[in-house]
């Protein structure tokens, strides 16, 4: 049957403005949405719009150089997760192709870094298109810090939904293992393949997704229930805000997957989430580990890419 589910749209004013009764409507909204879908929409967050415009240009602009460009920045030339991914170069669904491509961003780090000299999954130095100048990279870097704050807002709010101390993530949000990764999805051809996919179903490997929707409508989520698909419109401005695999581990699957964090943070079973007797369902994992698997198993299926091993594997 048709779903007749809608994405949650969560003022998010409520939680920053640190009124105790505005902070506890605001986590229970992201409770009931979390439990429900795995997901949610925040409005009314600090990000400006002129800033998330800007960004979309800059973005504009990149995907739009020629390809010999974009390959002078293929992240196939590091192991540290950072420039420009090919189309094809992903695979989520079995016996697939995808056909968007990529640009990943994130802290920018010296090579003489001490989580880059140990090889942390993810750390490393960013790539940048000279062609573009300095606006490039520095719209990107400042999108970049306005996000990873605002994850971190979002991720207290979390924890106040959990019934656990509001700072209670912060050890987790030190020094973030956080990506973000700039998306184009070229128009489909009426000769493509029935197994070609502009992003292939699958559920995000991380604690949390913040995502910013263009104006084509094209997010769809999966209705357990209907067993059916339903649409995530654009809302202008809005951040589309995503629980990953790694979330609904940390919660025991109390809260379900449908910005990544610190990689050395060990998730563990919250001890909220061990209510009514439940046992913990999951080992402890340490996030670089369990993202690091994880983009293995999407690189190397596409055969494009190959994701380095862990330092502590050799």
């Amino acid at each position: 049957m048709p779903s007749n589910k809608a994405a949650p749209v969560i003022d998010f004013s409520n939680f920053l403005s640190g009124e105790s009764d505005k902070v506890q409507q605001c986590a229970e909204e992201i409770r009931s949405a979390c439990q429900k879908e795995g997901f949610f929409q925040i409005v009314n967050h600090p990000i400006t719009l002129e800033l998330q415009k800007r960004t979309f240009a800059q973005q504009k602009k990149f995907f739009s150089l020629p390809l010999e460009q974009k390959l002078q920045l293929d992240k196939a030339q590091n192991d540290y997760n950072r420039g420009y991914e090919r189309v094809g170069g992903q695979q989520f669904e079995v016996g697939t192709v995808e056909s968007k491509e990529g640009f990943y961003v994130a802290r920018d780090l010296p090579l003489n870094d001490p989580a880059v000299l140990n090889k942390k999954f993810g750390h490393g130095p960013n790539l940048w298109p000279e062609s573009l100048g300095p606006e490039f990279r520095e719209t990107c870097m400042e999108y970049l810090n306005q996000v990873i704050d605002l994850a971190e807002k979002v991720m207290q709010a979390l924890a106040i939904a959990l019934e656990i101390p509001q700072h209670y993530v912060d050890e987790f949000c030190a020094n973030p293992m956080a990506f973000y990764k700039m998306l184009h999805y070229p128009p489909s051809s009426p000769e493509a393949p029935s197994n070609q996919r502009a992003f292939g179903a699958h559920r995000d490997f991380g604690i949390i997704t913040l995502l910013l929707q263009g104006d084509v409508p094209g997010l769809e989520v999966w209705d357990d229930d209907a067993q059916d698909w339903y649409s995530v419109p654009p809302v202008e401005g809005a951040y589309v805000v995503n629980m990953g695999n790694l979330f609904a581990r940390w919660t025991n699957d109390e809260y379900g997957s449908s910005v990544h964090g610190n990689p050395d943070f060990e998730i563990k079973c919250i001890d909220s989430c061990r209510r009514a007797g439940k046992e913990e369902k999951y080992a402890p994992i340490a996030v670089e580990d369990a993202i690091r698997e994880k983009y293995k198993q999407v690189y190397n299926a596409a055969g494009m890419y190959n994701v380095a091993e862990s330092a502590k594997a050799h």
